[in-house]
């Protein structure tokens, strides 16, 4: 029995139904019918179905079998990978089986089938040309804006080039000199908000206006200015430069040299200038006349000082960090904004006494303009 137990492992191998029986019993009676077992073993799902082991061929081993399926995957792979075009591991198009599928006929279809596929059908057509509608659009809105003569970018940039230009701005705001479209910050940056313009007619003619605000910001008085070492280096080489070629003769002094004064243009100079000192300290001396003295005695108007306020003088330059500019447009008969005033206000337009510098003031500004003069 114990034998037969061993060889019951080879057999479900191999895939046969082994029934087992002891070969030698004395007597049945004398053992319990629970004693008498028959034992079945079925190996039927472990072994390929292919295999028949009575024809003699040996058993495929699990390496084998592995080598087997990966040499058959890989063949698979090339096959697919033959007819179809990836792009790295991602596959293209719709493969064999799609381009081997066959199509019924027009003719073939029904109402619904033929109305089924022209849906199919005309989805790329829907997605093609609402792509070049919105392409249109974009291209449209971008040179409208960029380009249009009466765009407010237009004319930002063409303000922003005749302040560079002029030197208005010198006494005010010191260089470099950055614009923004408001005056939070001192630097253009990206989600800045739209330029601040607005359109009004003209209360007396009627006409239409473009009114553009931005800010100047500029360098304060305290702070550096950048590249500022650089621009020292550069001077002072240039002069030393300058120098030793005068020197040498290969630059010729761009002012000349000065021719000094003879003895007699000397003395004829200082003549001149005793004659006004004395003139002028004898008119002190003698004052005002009777007559003036007795008409100064019946003024009862007060002085010019006391009746005319003297504007503040304008502060140095770097004192105020920041500048309204106001550009005023009007729209001419060809339909076109032509410039009537372009000005700065330091600090800005709402400050008690600003500093202002004019950039541009047309003649028709003073008539037309709806920035007012000061």
């Amino acid at each position: 029995m114990r034998s037969a137990l061993r060889i019951a492992p080879l057999c479900a191998g191999l895939g046969q139904r082994v029934v087992f029986v002891p070969l030698s019993l004395p007597r049945v009676s004398s053992f319990p019918a629970q004693q008498v077992r028959v034992l079945s073993i079925s190996a039927r799902s472990f072994a390929r179905p292919d295999h028949h082991p009575g024809r003699g061929e040996s058993r495929e081993s699990t390496a084998e079998m592995l080598d087997r399926l990966t040499a058959e995957a890989r063949r698979r792979g090339a096959a697919e990978s033959a007819t179809r075009d990836y792009a790295g591991p991602f596959p293209l198009g719709a493969g064999t089986a799609a381009r081997n599928k066959t199509w019924t006929a027009w003719r073939d279809l029904g109402i619904a089938g033929k109305a089924g596929r022209m849906f199919r059908q005309s989805g790329n057509l829907f997605i093609v040309v609402a792509g070049a509608g919105l392409f249109v659009v974009l291209a449209i809105a971008l040179s409208t804006e960029l380009f249009a003569k009466n765009s407010p970018s237009v004319l930002y940039a063409e303000c922003i080039d005749m302040i560079r230009d002029s030197n208005a701005l010198d006494r005010h705001l010191l260089p470099p000199v950055a614009f923004t479209h408001s005056p939070a910050s001192s630097a253009p940056t990206r989600g800045t908000a739209p330029i601040k313009h607005r359109v009004v007619r003209h209360p007396v003619s009627g006409r239409e206006h473009l009114i553009i605000n931005f800010w100047a910001h500029g360098r304060g008085r305290d702070e550096p200015e950048p590249l500022s070492w650089a621009k020292r280096w550069v001077g002072s080489a240039t002069d030393s430069l300058r120098t030793a070629g005068t020197f040498v003769g290969l630059v010729s002094d761009p002012d000349g040299e000065e021719r000094p004064l003879t003895k007699e243009e000397v003395e004829t100079a200082a003549a001149e200038a005793k004659a006004e000192r004395e003139k002028a300290a004898a008119e002190a001396q003698q004052g005002p006349g009777f007559l003036g003295r007795l008409t100064q005695s019946f003024n009862f108007r007060p002085g010019v000082k006391s009746v005319r306020s003297a504007s503040p003088a304008p502060p140095p330059p770097g004192t105020y960090k920041m500048g309204e500019v106001r550009a005023d447009y009007v729209k001419n008969a060809a339909g076109h904004y032509t410039m009537l005033a372009l000005v700065v206000d330091v600090p800005s337009s709402r400050a008690p006494y600003p500093g202002r510098a004019i950039v541009y003031w047309a003649p028709e500004a003073d008539k037309e303009g709806l920035i007012e003069r000061r």
